[in-house]
Formats: C-alpha cells, structure tokens, sequence
C-alpha cells in the first residue's frame, strides 16, 4: 500500500467545502444569466436581428456549464475523480474569458469572477484536496 493512499483523508477538507459553496454560486448565477440573455436574444430574433444568434448560443452554452458545475458540485463530496478535472477546465475557461473582456473593455467586475475561478482552481492543486480524488 502507497503512502498516499494510507494518508487519503476519511472526510472531505474544509477548503473543498468552500469549493462546493461557490460551485452551486456560480451554477445558480449562470442558469439565471443564461435565461436573461436567452430572453433578450430570442426577442432580438423575433424583431429580425440575426446577429442575436450568437448571443442565444452563448446563452445555451451557460446553461450546459451550469450542468456541468450542479453535476461536480454534487459529486464533489464522493471524491469523483473526474469533477477535479471538469472543475479546473470549466474555471480555466472562466478566466480566459474574463481576461477577454476585460482587454474589450468590459466591466472591471469581472475580476470577482475570476478571482473565485483561480482561487478554487488553486485550491484544487493543493496536496491535501487533490489526494481526496484519488482515494
């Protein structure tokens, strides 16, 4: 038997807990951002904007990145490997994106949000949580 499995921890770290909370903030937060802009943008269609397309796109993207953050925020507490993994892709991404409006000259409010993303994207490297996904 490994060391690192020896050493897995029996309840989850505090700090994921932390990670859980802001998981189902951020879910919550995209399903209602997402149904605002899905809104608008079919309005914006019915009134012959085709370029709102690409907003209710986006929109339907949110939504499937709420799913994906309700699904690891759930399984989260079972210590699913593959939540880690879809975390860290999904808050990568949230950075990024971030990072582009902000160089577009969006709104300065952006840095929450990316602060949130890489504070739990840094939370999911240390030692302690990461070896909860591997027991």
């Amino acid at each position: 038997m490994t060391e690192e499995v020896r050493n897995r921890p029996l309840e989850m770290p505090r700090r994921l807990k932390f990670v859980r909370g802001f998981l189902w903030l951020q879910a919550v937060l995209n399903i209602l951002v997402s149904a605002l802009v899905t809104m608008v943008a079919m309005d914006e269609l019915d009134h012959g904007n085709e370029e709102a397309g690409l907003a209710l796109v986006l929109a339907l993207l949110g939504f499937v990145v709420a799913v994906v953050l309700i699904a690891s925020a759930v399984r989260i507490s079972r210590g699913a490997p593959w939540v880690r993994v879809a975390v860290i892709v999904v808050e990568a991404l949230t950075v990024v994106i971030a990072v582009i409006g902000l160089i577009n000259g969006g709104p300065v409010t952006q840095l929450i949000g990316m602060g949130i993303a890489i504070g739990i994207i840094v939370t999911l490297n240390k030692p302690e949580e990461r070896a909860w996904f591997t027991r």
